[in-house]
């Protein structure tokens, strides 16, 4: 069975209270201005916070291709002395672990709360009062409440401590009466929703690679410039195939990195399968490109979560009901969770239609609509069926074609 991992946001941009479960493949769609990428900021935040916690704030809302300002600028309603929240939980079959980061005018807290095995482990809390930049410099510690079968014990075996320091979980002492094996599986356990901040991939809404010369370069967990993708590709040849075999499916093309000799120097080549001439990817059009930037974060084995703004971008209709194929593909049988920000009724209609034909469970599926009223954005999540049905329709794409239907069947607008 899967985790669960469960994203929470409160007073972030225009969303009061917001609880989103991100299945292996969630796709949020709505109109312009629902608040669709606030769900994904909300994620780069948290990565932003525990790949660097040494950071101001603006830093924090800062991410490829935008900076969002200060607290004033992000917090709901710009209310100064309010707080906002993003927490991330990763739920499994008989444990749970939750993180989340406050920020307020005057610095914020960091806290996590986890459980085990209901048999052997009562849930741990610890939480720390920060200033930003956070060095990571203090601490908290809490005894684990780790029952026996004998209701003894305890009085007997030393106790086990564990300690917070905002940033991970560890053990504070070394002496302890219970197998450390239980120890080691509680505290990776509880350390499991900070490492999925950590992982988390973006691809943001912008031409992929951009020249047709690289320098192998050393890598962040951010992945923030395309110069550090490129690098991947260069460094990891099985990570150059799985990309150029997708690319492949997706837009008949392979994906080729030629180093040149002597150098750190490297090409990107475009390779079209079925005859044409060879381009550096830099010379593919902006949909061709962008694809093979967007696979490379994907597959990269470093990202356990992928978000991702309107991947359709530039891409036929055709290509993208192929992407939707890859990308299910990829999230089922890679253990990737991809959340797709669209505006494209072709990729959520060739997605039922994967779920219809049993490519995909629709337990691996979440289809979430974005709406927003009074300045407030909400996100409702719709069941999808087996036969690739889905509760309360695809309402903001079907309410324009109501009004292109009423104009050609000679309906006055409302706009007349």
């Amino acid at each position: 069975m899967s985790d669960k991992y469960t994203l929470q946001l409160e007073n972030f941009r225009s969303i009061r209270d917001a609880t989103v479960e991100i299945a292996p493949l969630t796709v949020i769609y709505g109109a312009n201005g629902s608040g669709k990428s606030s769900l994904i900021y909300g994620l780069l935040t948290l990565r932003n916070f525990f790949n660097n916690p040494a950071q101001n704030v603006p830093s924090l809302f800062s991410y490829p291709t935008i900076s969002l300002g200060g607290l004033r600028e992000v917090i709901r309603n710009h209310i100064e002395d309010a707080q906002l929240s993003l927490s991330l939980t990763v739920l499994g079959e008989d444990r749970a672990s939750r993180v989340w980061l406050s920020i307020a005018n005057f610095g914020g807290q960091v806290g996590v709360e986890f459980s085990g095995p209901n048999r052997d482990f009562q849930p741990a809390y610890m939480s720390l009062d920060i200033p930003f930049p956070y060095r990571g410099d203090q601490q908290t510690s809490v005894r684990l409440n780790l029952a026996t079968s004998d209701e003894f014990a305890h009085l007997t075996a030393p106790p086990a401590y564990v300690n917070w320091n905002g940033i991970s979980v560890g053990l504070e002492q070394d002496e302890y009466g219970v197998d450390p094996s239980v120890l080691v599986r509680n505290i990776r356990n509880a350390n499991s929703p900070m490492g999925l901040a950590r992982s988390v991939g973006f691809v943001p809404l912008r031409r992929g690679f951009a020249t047709p010369v690289y320098s192998v370069s050393n890598v962040t967990p951010t992945l923030a410039s395309d110069v550090e993708v490129a690098s991947l590709l260069a460094t990891d040849r099985f990570l150059e195939y799985s990309v150029s075999q997708y690319l492949e499916s997706v837009a008949d093309r392979q994906l080729r990195v030629r180093m040149q000799v002597g150098t750190s120097l490297f090409n990107l080549d475009s390779v079209p399968i079925n005859g044409g001439v060879p381009v550096s990817i830099v010379n593919e059009g902006f949909g061709i490109n962008q694809l093979a930037h967007m696979l490379t974060i994907c597959l990269y084995g470093d990202t356990k979560l992928v978000a991702i703004e309107e991947p359709e971008i530039h891409l036929h209709p055709s290509m993208v009901r192929k992407l939707v194929h890859a990308m299910a593909e990829i999230a089922t049988e890679r253990d990737k969770r991809i959340i797709v920000s669209t505006h494209s009724e072709t990729f959520v209609l060739a997605l039922l239609a994967q779920i219809a034909d049993g490519k995909i469970g629709v337990d691996d599926v979440s289809f979430i609509f974005a709406e927003k009223e009074d300045g407030e954005s909400t996100f409702t999540k719709q069941e999808a069926t087996q036969d690739g049905q889905i509760s309360g329709g695809l309402r903001s794409f079907i309410a324009s074609e109501l009004e292109d239907m009423a104009i050609l069947f000679g309906e006055p607008s409302e706009t007349s």
